[in-house]
């Protein structure tokens, strides 16, 4: 049964595709803002939300937007719809200015923003008929000039935004297609496992989400990166949840000592997961050993990513997998909360 996070990614893949073949079909912008609009909606980035409306009414036009802009969101929307579209400050050019500039060879200052819609530039730039100073019903020179710099920037302006548009729907689609992968994978909520490293501040959970990505690469050494970054939460857990850096402990569940003095980051791991086995009731006591037992498997293999090519495709998406499980089954078993010095050695 396809699950509500399922569908919308399905939907995202479709929509923002959708998108993408009408740009590159050539399709006016202001047929394909509405559909791309509703794309990022579903994508829930509300910056470009506030800019792809400044696209569809205007700048002065979005209905029920307040003036001046208020959120952050709204103001980065703004900007962005801004830097898209600044063009020259026509009223200062003549024929003679740009005689006297021309040797310089300078970047023409674009310092006033367009605030129409992009339906309105499509329909201005349709509707110019360029003039020649010396008819008789012809402005100056100058105007002349001016209208066709000017028509020259509405141009432009439409260039960028859908250049800027292709790749903001591309991203989309690409995060989509990622998601769609991880999500068949893992399974919908392996975002939780990620949420949890995170509130533990490992700094590894951004860290495995970039091992998943690198997993739809063919280049082995992007395999060994992520091999390496789970072994990477096995180091991190170990340090978050377990205090004692001396000593050894004895370990009930595997019945030996483990070494805790030096880098024993797995052993720290190990240690206090027997704590908890040791509290345990009997079907707790097997999830948690199994729970060790992925976490000395995930370290081994992990290690072998210092070879870049050590590893095939297969054992690494099994070990991002595996890492997930181990982190997903703390998180259940454990709720992540680390151990306290003074319990571990009156327990001890």
């Amino acid at each position: 049964m396809t699950t509500a996070i399922e569908s919308r990614i399905e939907r995202l893949i479709t929509m923002s595709r959708a998108v993408l073949d009408r740009l590159e079909r050539g399709d006016k912008l202001s047929a394909i803002f509405p559909q791309a609009r509703a794309a990022a909606e579903l994508y829930g980035n509300r910056p470009h939300l506030h800019w792809l409306d400044c696209e569809i009414y205007g700048m002065a036009h979005v209905p029920f937007a307040k003036r001046p802009r208020h959120t952050e969101d709204e103001k980065a929307g703004l900007y962005l719809f801004g830097e898209l579209r600044r063009v020259q400050d026509i009223r200062k050019l003549s024929v003679d200015g740009v005689l006297r500039d021309w040797p310089k060879a300078e970047l023409p200052d674009r310092e006033i923003v367009v605030y129409h819609s992009v339906g309105h530039l499509e329909r201005v730039i349709e509707e110019y008929k360029p003039l020649a100073p010396g008819e008789t019903w012809s402005p100056s020179a100058d105007q002349v000039l001016q209208l066709g710099v000017l028509h020259s920037e509405h141009r432009r302006i439409l260039d960028n935004v859908r250049a800027y548009l292709y790749q903001y729907m591309d991203k989309i689609w690409s995060w989509a297609l990622q998601e769609r992968d991880n999500l068949r994978l893992l399974g919908p909520d392996y975002r939780i496992v990620v949420e949890s490293l995170d509130a533990l501040e490992t700094g590894v959970g951004q860290e495995l989400l970039a091992a998943l990505s690198r997993l739809g690469t063919t280049n082995p050494a992007d395999w060994a990166v992520s091999a390496l970054a789970c072994r990477n939460v096995i180091l991190a857990l170990g340090r978050t949840l377990f205090p004692l850096r001396a000593g050894t402990h004895y370990c009930v569940m595997l019945g030996r000592d483990l070494q805790l003095k030096g880098e024993r980051e797995l052993n720290w791991l190990t240690a206090f997961i027997d704590l908890q086995w040791q509290k345990a009731d009997d079907d707790k006591k097997k999830e948690l050993q199994e729970l060790a037992e992925l976490g000395r498997r995930i370290y081994k293999t992990g290690s072998r990513g210092k070879n870049k090519t050590a590893l095939r495709h297969g054992q690494v998406q099994e070990l991002v997998v595996d890492t997930f499980r181990l982190v997903s089954g703390l998180k259940d078993t454990t709720d992540f909360e680390p151990l306290d010095e003074a319990a571990v050695v009156a327990e001890g």
